[in-house]
């Protein structure tokens, strides 16, 4: 079974840090990037399994990102789990139309995350035990 990779895409070290040893101690091999800018060069480079992404970045947000993603035959199946700490019915209808799977609250429980994480992985190799 092939390790799973999972791109987080967030600009505060501190979160990405942070989803990057939750995710590694989870299993999964983890790729990261500071802006949405750098997100699209990964995703199309290294076709990550999913991607967790930051809304409210800087120069390119994350709704735009997601929107970018979603209209690239290459890329458009891949699952994009937002996060935000925008709590608001705006935020969660925005990131849906984008093709988010999932809005995802900050801060979040680790074991919440994975959870949805686990729930959007393609079929097939979901069977990591945390």
């Amino acid at each position: 079974m092939a390790i799973q990779r999972i791109l987080v895409v967030d600009d505060e070290p501190d979160v990405v840090s942070l989803l990057e040893r939750t995710l590694r101690s989870d299993g999964f091999e983890v790729l990261t990037a500071f802006d949405g800018i750098g997100a699209l060069d990964v995703i199309m480079a290294e076709k990550p399994d999913l991607v967790l992404l930051d809304i409210m970045m800087p120069m390119m947000s994350g709704y735009e990102v997601c929107a970018q993603v979603k209209s690239n035959p290459q890329t458009k199946d891949i699952p994009i789990v937002c996060l935000s700490s925008a709590h608001t019915p705006d935020a969660r209808a925005q990131s849906l139309k984008a093709g988010a799977v999932e809005l995802i609250a900050k801060p979040f429980f680790p074991d919440e995350l994975l959870a949805q994480i686990r729930r959007h992985l393609p079929a097939g190799d979901v069977e990591n035990v945390g």
